[in-house]
């Protein structure tokens, strides 16, 4: 038997919460926050007002592509970064139209478990994507991490 093991609706509110809340915070113009199961499939996502619906889009594909592979989505810069060298011509060639190679998705592991992933979209300079996912995974608590390539 195959045991199975997924972030709740409650972690993923709490995710979202706590990522909106520093966009808030910090007066951040707004932000798109996705987070899916370790299927790649969405669990809960927001996307602050006055926000176009390309951020939500972008947040769900970057988590997607991070439960995927597996890794967050700067590592599939580096794998994908190999594979160029390999004479590949791009995430077309993975043959899934939902992989991206945008920074700003965390695979989310609690101990060795990969149980989803979560993206944002839409920082900046001051507050990119990457530091907003990474409040993300701080809300979830002790024990729950995320991985640049694999461990």
């Amino acid at each position: 038997m195959i045991e199975h093991k997924s972030l709740s609706l409650e972690q993923a509110q709490s995710v979202i919460d706590a990522v909106l809340g520093k966009a808030k915070e910090i007066g951040h113009r707004g932000i798109a926050v996705c987070v899916v199961d370790k299927s790649s499939e969405i669990i809960a996502c927001a996307r602050m007002n006055k926000m176009h619906p390309r951020y939500g889009k972008a947040a769900h594909r970057k988590a997607y592509t991070a439960a995927v592979f597996e890794r967050d989505t700067n590592g599939v810069i580096k794998f994908w970064d190999h594979q160029a060298e390999q004479g590949h011509r791009g995430p077309s060639d993975w043959n899934d139209s939902m992989l991206t190679t945008l920074p700003g998705g965390l695979c989310v592991l609690h101990g060795q478990d990969v149980v989803g992933a979560i993206a944002v979209a839409g920082g900046n300079e001051t507050f990119n994507d990457w530091q907003f996912a990474e409040v993300g995974i701080q809300a979830l608590g002790p024990g729950y991490r995320h991985r640049v390539d694999w461990d």
